[in-house]
């Protein structure tokens, strides 16, 4: 199986969409019924999208398999907390391989992509957020260097 990653095109925004629409539908299952399923394809989701193909601070990777977009991964340059002293930092914010393509080091050569990119913009941290009770993507993350550094408690009222 040939896999290729390239850069979306404005031409991808809608496939990229259904995608994380996908993720957000797991997600919204299995760890957060708080998650909007209709900010994906809304004004906000869209123009999110949008932003983060076009602008030069945002970066959305595709890995095709044949014709078909099979994963994907969207991050870019944040804005560091004033009140630490951070080199430039970039944030993983979302990514999915579909179910039939996973452990097939897919996520893995997104993800290695997503570094490359991070290094030709300075950047000197990464962050990723995950669900804490997404154990598969924590391994991954983990396994691929990620320390724990902050950890982020609700209450529910």
């Amino acid at each position: 199986m040939k896999v290729t990653i390239k850069n979306a095109t404005i031409d991808d925004l809608q496939k990229i969409q259904a995608l994380n629409l996908r993720l957000f539908e797991k997600e919204y299952k299995e760890y957060d019924p708080l998650l909007n399923l209709k900010w994906t394809f809304g004004k906000a989701g869209t123009k999110y999208y949008k932003d983060r193909i076009l602008k030069d601070d945002g970066c959305v990777l595709i890995a095709v398999v044949g014709n078909e977009i099979v994963g994907y991964l969207c991050g870019g340059i944040k804005k560091a907390e004033a009140y630490r002293n951070l080199p430039i930092v970039a944030e993983l914010e979302n990514t999915l391989v579909l179910e039939k393509f996973r452990s097939k080091g897919i996520g893995k050569q997104l993800f290695d992509e997503f570094i490359k990119w991070c290094k030709t913009k300075k950047v000197g941290k990464v962050r990723v957020e995950a669900s804490a009770q997404n154990e598969r993507a924590i391994k991954f993350y983990r396994t691929n260097n990620f320390k724990d550094y902050t950890l982020v408690l609700e209450l529910d009222l």
